[in-house]
Order: C-alpha cells, then structure tokens, then sequence
C-alpha cells in the first residue's frame, strides 16, 4: 500500500478534527499562537496571527495588514482585526461565550502572553500543554502535503545539479551558497528553506557552518546542507561535492556514514519507535571507532517547518507513523580534519517507507 492510500486531510478537516477532540484534552477552547500551526488549521499564509478554537466556532485574530487576506485565504467562521493587543483581542473572545478552560501550546505562549491573558480572565483556567496537539496533528501528512514536499525536493534537487556544473575551484563558501539559493529561486522556490551551509574542506567538521569567504580548492571536499521551500513546504538535504579527486579519508568516513544510513532505512516502518531507528545507524558509525564524533539526533520530521516532530533521537519513544516525513542524516566530524554528512528525505508510508530524495549519495568528484 502506498502513500496515496492517505486520508487526504484539508484545513476543515483539521479545524473540525481539533474542535472534536477539546473535550478529550479537558478543555473548552484552545488558543493556537503559532503561525505555522494557524496557517495548518485555516490555510491562512500571513503574519501576526492566532487562533481560538472553540467546539461552536473557529476564530481567526490578525491586525489590519492581513485583513483582507485573512478574509480570502482562512475558511473560518470568523476573523477578528485587532485595533490592540493580541492578548486582549483573544481575552474578549473567550469572555464572550464564557470559555473557561482555555489550552494552549506551552512552548509557544511567552510569559508575559500567558499573565496578560490570565489577567485579564481571572475566573478562567488557562491549560499548558507541553506538547502542542497541533503539532502533533502536523507529524502525519497528507497526500496533498507529501506531494508539496516532492515538488519542493525536485526544486532542490534541480538546483544542486545546476550548482554542480558550475562548481570550480576558488569559488567562494559564500559565493556557492548564494548561486545555490538562486538555482532553487530560479526553479521556482518562494526562498531557501533554510539559510545555505556551504563548508570548504576541514570546516566540513562543523555541523552548522556558515558560509564564509573560504575558497574551494581542487581536490578538496565541499560539504552543501540545502533546502527549498515552495508552498509553504520545505525539502532538506546534504550532499559532499569536489572539485577534482576526493580525499580519500572522506571517502573511508562516507562509507560508514552510508552503511549507518541504510541500517537506518532497513528499520523504518510504522509502528517502529523513533529511538530504534536513530539506535540501528548510531551502532555501525560507533562499531566504526567514530561514535563520539557523531553527537546529534539522526533526523527530523519536514514540513511547513525544517524541523517538526518528530524526532529520530535517543530516548524518543514516539512510534513512526504512515505519512511522517523525516530526514534520514547520519554524520562523522572530526575537528579540524573533515566532516561527512549524508540526509536524505523519506515518507512513512502503511508497509514500510519511500525514499523521496534521488540525488547520488555517494561524495562525487568532477
């Protein structure tokens, strides 16, 4: 069975799935604060905005910029410009049906957000959830939302060929970095995902490098971690690229990194818990002698955001569910020797997984 056996799930859909379950989350509304997690539920692609969610009605709060957009893209029952603060806009909502029991995302909500609604409701109780139920309805994707993904990826990936054709030495981190990004505009992505890594030789061993003026050199590893995002979805990916012969110590460290990359995909499935898959690569690249040089989780959920739930990391014991899409990124850094890193994208479909991503893994030269 494939990923198109997916429920395809639209915005109403996840409004009315989020007003039918606030009775089992114990409370009679919840406040969404997240833009991300608002344009999930309503479709509405604007700033400064929030959501009540109440089990008669769904309200949508923006200021007069966004107004008339809101009006156009959020299929609500309701949109309220604020002439003030947020917080007192979302405090009359809720005093005019009475909402007592009030949920709200707790990694979302600031605290000065948080007193001022609780000011100004003081008979209300206001409900923290430390884990969002939006967010957690996020994790599955639709069939329209994986194929947004693909469309993303392809951009990407389009990109990153074009990038090579034009790779010399003496180019700039920064000047790559760049030509990438306008390569994915140019293939029709509405901005990078994510700002460019581009890391030249030994500053491969740095995780999150950003670009600087160091030139790539002949016969030297340049390592690209990129992403593409177009509808409001993004694609992530890392790939080593050489100008001329690679290294042969970077050739050593990428065939553990991808011999730990296919024990990952040998493990994904549904109901597989996200700790086992991170453990299945974590145990070739440490039987490898590397295991302290590989110090961050194996992957991550994608979607209207680079990194959403879930997470391939130890001790999260959260199953693998059909229509998650994840990176798969198992990496070695030696300091200021070389770093190797290999992502890859993957859905969750109901009989194991689909590789999304079909660049060449292997680090190439040219």
């Amino acid at each position: 069975m494939g990923i198109e056996k997916l429920p395809l799930r639209d915005a109403a859909a996840r409004r009315s799935y989020q007003q039918a379950r606030l009775s089992s989350l114990g409370v009679d509304s919840f406040w969404v604060v997240r833009d991300v997690d608002v344009r999930y539920l309503t479709g509405f692609t604007g700033e400064d905005s929030t959501l009540l969610v109440a089990a008669d009605r769904v309200v949508l709060v923006t200021d007069s910029r966004f107004e008339e957009q809101a009006q156009a893209e959020a299929g609500v029952e309701e949109v309220v410009c604020r002439r003030g603060a947020m917080v007192a806009a979302v405090a009359r909502l809720c005093r005019r049906p009475g909402l007592c029991r009030i949920g709200f995302g707790s990694a979302a909500l600031t605290h000065a957000d948080w007193k001022g609604l609780g000011d100004a409701l003081p008979g209300a109780q206001l409900v923290p959830f430390a884990r969002c139920p939006v967010g957690a309805m996020r994790a599955r994707k639709g069939r329209e939302e994986v194929e947004a993904i693909r469309r993303a990826l392809a951009i990407s990936q389009s990109a990153f060929e074009r990038l090579g054709r034009r790779l010399r030495p003496g180019m700039t981190e920064r000047h790559l970095a760049g030509l990438l990004e306008w390569e994915m505009r140019q293939g029709g992505a509405d901005e990078a995902a994510f700002k460019t890594i581009c890391a030249a030789g030994e500053r491969a061993s740095l995780p999150h490098a950003a670009p600087t003026d160091r030139k790539a050199e002949a016969n030297r590893p340049l390592l690209f971690d990129w992403g593409a995002r177009a509808g409001g979805y993004n694609s992530d990916l890392t790939r080593l690229r050489a100008t001329g012969t690679m290294p042969r110590e970077v050739v050593e460290l990428a065939q553990v990194v991808l011999e730990a990359q296919e024990a990952a995909f040998a493990r994904l499935g549904p109901g597989v818990p996200c700790r086992e898959v991170d453990h299945a690569a974590r145990t070739v690249i440490v039987r490898a002698g590397y295991g302290r040089f590989f110090g961050h989780g194996l992957g991550h959920g994608v979607g209207l955001e680079v990194h959403e739930a879930p997470r391939l990391a130890a001790g999260q014991d959260d199953p693998l569910l059909p229509g998650m899409v994840l990176t798969i990124e198992p990496g070695i850094y030696l300091p200021g020797r070389a770093g190797v890193r290999i992502e890859d994208m993957v859905v969750i479909t109901p009989d194991g997984y689909e590789l999304l991503s079909s660049l060449e893994r292997r680090p190439c030269g040219g």
